[in-house]
């Protein structure tokens, strides 16, 4: 290990700039990087796993078109990006840095540098495909950038990206997180201490959960299993009541030998046609267009004053061991 500065911030190396590649692969196997930590974060014990196998074996993913491509963009993006406003400095990065905090947590930026008003700041760059649009920076881009500012200590990361066919970049400054870097790191020593456990398979958890797990798993097979009888018999059924009913409000029942069928025709919903309103009325469908935006306008204002808490159900999820992810 060693240490580099970058102005006045000193910033933990693990694997210097220009190593062997073995070197570099190792560096990261050991702990937790940027780009493994959204989907620790996120992901099942599959997903551990997974990762896990990856750093103890080797990824089987060896890069595509794309991936490759991107990594042949980055230096055109980092040029691009050195004369934005306010940039003062901005050098490519290859080193793999520790937090000083703990020396497992890892990140590899693509770029470091100085802003005037920003002060130092690492870089990400993306090459994206050329129907991508940008609707907020992807969860697992703002999490790799968080997880880059809390291994280097920076508070301010620059997003740059180009299009393919579309000339230039375009970028944005994601500021530090710290209630995120929070969730990050929580999620990252979990998994560095199951790890350090030896990656165990089953969990310690009481008798009558483990039992209600084994339950709830094999009554999600079971509906699995009744959907697809379902699905299967349904043409049948329908096919044979469409023939016997014609209109709504003429239900049909029948006994089967081991089951039972009612069923009802109902009449078609109806639903405002904007395209013939529009067409027929343009004038009383602009007003309404217009008072429907200055409604939402309304409510959005409002929204920044005033709110209450909604209560949001926890992500819930069983899978049976064996089982997709």
């Amino acid at each position: 290990m060693s240490v580099v500065t970058l102005a006045d911030r000193e910033l933990l190396v693990i694997v210097e700039n220009g190593a062997p590649e073995i070197a570099w692969m190792d560096g990261r196997d050991e702990g937790v990087t940027a780009s493994e930590v959204h989907s620790i974060a996120s992901g099942s014990r599959k997903t551990w796993r997974r990762i896990l196998d990856d750093k103890l074996n080797g990824s089987t993913f060896k890069g595509n078109a794309a991936t490759k491509r991107g990594h042949e963009r980055e230096s055109y993006i980092l040029a691009e990006a050195r004369i934005l406003e306010g940039v003062v400095t901005l050098a490519a990065s290859g080193a793999l840095f520790g937090s000083h905090h703990n020396a497992l947590h890892r990140a590899t930026p693509d770029g470091l540098g100085i802003h005037s008003q920003l002060g130092e700041f690492g870089a990400e760059v993306k090459s994206h495909h050329a129907d991508w649009t940008f609707d907020g920076i992807p969860a697992d881009h703002f999490d790799q950038m968080q997880w880059g500012m809390h291994v280097t200590g920076l508070d301010w990361w620059l997003y740059a990206w180009e299009v393919d066919g579309q000339p230039g970049i375009q970028h944005h400054w994601v500021a530090r997180d710290d209630k995120r870097i929070k969730q990050l790191i929580a999620q990252a020593d979990a998994f560095i201490e199951w790890r350090a456990a030896g990656a165990p398979e089953i969990d310690d958890i009481p008798d009558d959960v483990d039992d209600a797990l084994a339950d709830y798993a094999r009554g999600l097979a079971l509906e699995a299993e009744g959907k697809r009888l379902k699905a299967a018999a349904r043409s049948a059924i329908d096919e044979f009541a469409a023939a016997q009913t014609s209109a709504p409000g003429d239900p049909l029942r029948r006994n089967g030998s081991r089951a039972q069928l009612f069923f009802e025709p109902k009449p078609d919903t109806l639903t405002l046609d904007e395209d013939a309103w529009a067409a027929a009325e343009p004038g009383t469908y602009a007003e309404w267009v217009a008072a429907r935006a200055a409604a939402a306008a309304q409510e959005a204002a409002a929204l920044a004053l005033y709110t209450r808490a909604k209560p949001t159900a926890p992500t819930f999820r069983v899978t049976a061991n064996g089982g997709a992810a």
